[in-house]
């Protein structure tokens, strides 16, 4: 392979592990009780962190993020762009293996991202990903990605778990079954998934690479109520609940097997508009933000585990190029008069609202309370609070197929690219409210081609002031992680997106 030029960034692959050391043999039985069912463990479609924690551990990609959000080699072992920065190179490690038996060569992964980027396949990450172009396999170990357009940040693109590599072969075969057993060449594998229920996770005895297995099996319950996830922890049925309400931390904090731990979350919680209609109106969208007790709310409602929004990106994002804001203030009163100005008399707007139930700290009691809120400035709100399943897939239609005004989403990616790009970019899948701004747009492709952080930092705080200002979404809060934990669990760590990490988690 001819010399690369390597390309730099600023706090990335400080860490990068080393070679496989040896480990002892797995031992003990995890439990974790999760409060969303997970739709598909296929990268190309899964939004949820459960699901992300199962795509680490089943899924490799060329890169991975740390806990900490800082990119590690994983696949790759070298890498860098052509002269011209046309062509992004990648060596990967060779004589490794999909857990069937299929080889992880440089055809698997060249295949893995033509299927992520090809238009009929339709995954929800295509447009962010598109930048990538077309990835060609030159012999067993060399992935060349010709690029379509220049993108700085292609090492974060590429260590999301979106970017895994699956097994293209095994999902030709196994069609929508990959999605609930997906074949892949991390350390462990899917042995069952019961939808609605509960799925386990079992060493994969073909594994080789710098995270072996340290668990026999990690068993996931699915529980969406609150109260049965804290009851299972505090009489013994699981070790790891995710989302302990505010109500219920004291007591876990009491027991003397258990205890609450608050992981750093970047996790933005909003109502996201569908901009179409009423809520076209930039007057409309600011007398609903108006309308909202956002500290009230976290105070009231989520015990104190949330953070009123100053922006939209939330913090551990991408700090060096995160931006700021005053908050929104809560003004009914002129929530109100701006109504009025939009033509808009008490009683005569109505709204409805698609909220989840089990997926974000209090989240039916927050939509309720949200449309209390917009009643109270003369708007008739109508929430609708459903399951894990229909609310995903509400939120997840185009926006020329919503029937509904706005829906509760939170989102963590990391990397001001990554969560800027496929949130306002003009068409790109997970652009969910039809939210286009010219000057964003161009905006966004200045930032993929500059690597001076300065102008990265300038380009990308204008682009948080616009969306800040347009207010595509009612900005709520920044989701503080409340996780209740067995005494015995060792070694469990969690991303700032909520995604668990079990690469090091041992029992006592």
């Amino acid at each position: 392979m001819e010399k690369l030029r390597l390309v730099r960034y600023a706090a990335v692959l400080a860490g990068v592990l080393g070679s496989t050391t040896a480990m002892a043999a797995p031992e003990g039985v995890l439990r974790v009780a999760v409060g969303a069912d997970p739709a598909t463990f296929d990268p190309a479609f899964n939004d949820l962190p459960v699901a992300n924690a199962v795509d680490l551990a089943v899924l490799e990609g060329l890169f991975r993020l740390d806990p900490k959000n800082n990119i590690q080699k994983n696949l790759a072992t070298d890498y860098g762009f052509s002269a011209d920065g046309k062509v992004f190179t990648v060596k990967i490690k060779t004589g490794k293996k999909f857990s069937n038996g299929d080889p992880l060569n440089a055809e698997a992964v060249a295949a893995s991202f033509n299927r992520l980027l090809d238009e009929k396949v339709g995954s929800i990450y295509r447009g962010l990903y598109a930048s990538l172009g077309v990835a060609k396999a030159v012999g067993e170990d060399t992935v060349e990605f010709h690029m379509a357009e220049p993108n700085g940040h292609v090492l974060m693109l590429l260590a999301n778990t979106a970017a895994s590599i699956v097994n293209v072969k095994a999902v030709a075969q196994m069609g929508a079954e990959y999605g609930r057993k997906p074949v892949g060449s991390g350390p462990y594998m899917v042995e069952k998934f019961i939808g609605g229920e509960s799925f386990r996770l079992v060493p994969n005895p073909t594994y080789s690479g710098d995270y072996p297995a340290t668990l026999k099996a990690i068993d996931f319950t699915v529980a969406p109520e609150d109260g049965a996830r804290m009851a299972l922890l505090e009489t013994g049925g699981v070790d790891v609940v995710e989302r302990v309400p505010p109500e219920s931390m004291p007591a876990i904090n009491a027991l003397k097997t258990a205890k609450v731990i608050n992981p750093p979350s970047m996790f933005s919680i909003n109502m996201e508009l569908v901009l179409r209609g009423p809520l076209k109106d930039a007057k409309v969208r600011k007398a609903l933000n108006m309308a909202i007790d956002r500290q009230g709310m976290a105070e009231g409602i989520l015990g104190g585990l949330g953070t009123p929004s100053v922006g939209m990106v939330g913090p551990g994002t991408q700090d060096e190029l995160r931006r700021t804001f005053p908050p929104i203030k809560f003004d009914p009163e002129g929530a109100k008069k701006l109504l009025a100005e939009a033509g808009y008399k008490p009683g005569t707007l109505q709204l409805t609202m698609t909220c989840p139930n089990g997926r974000y700290i209090k989240d039916a009691q927050v939509c309720q309370a949200i449309a209390g809120s917009f009643e109270n400035i003369g708007v008739k709100a109508t929430a609708n609070v459903v399951d894990r399943g229909t609310w995903s897939k509400v939120v997840g239609l185009d926006p020329a197929q919503r029937t509904d005004n706005m829906g509760m989403v939170g989102r963590a990616t990391a990397g001001m690219d990554y969560t800027l790009f496929r949130l306002f970019k003009s068409g790109v899948g997970a652009n969910r409210t039809g939210y286009s701004n010219p000057k964003v747009d161009d905006l966004l492709a200045e930032g993929r081609r500059v690597t001076d952080p300065a102008k990265q930092k300038e380009i990308y705080g204008e682009v948080q002031e616009i969306v800040w200002n347009d207010q595509p979404f009612i900005f709520l809060w920044y989701q503080t992680q409340a996780l209740g934990v067995s005494n015995k669990v060792q070694g469990l760590e969690v991303q700032p997106n909520e995604t668990l990490v079990f690469d090091k988690v041992t029992l006592k």
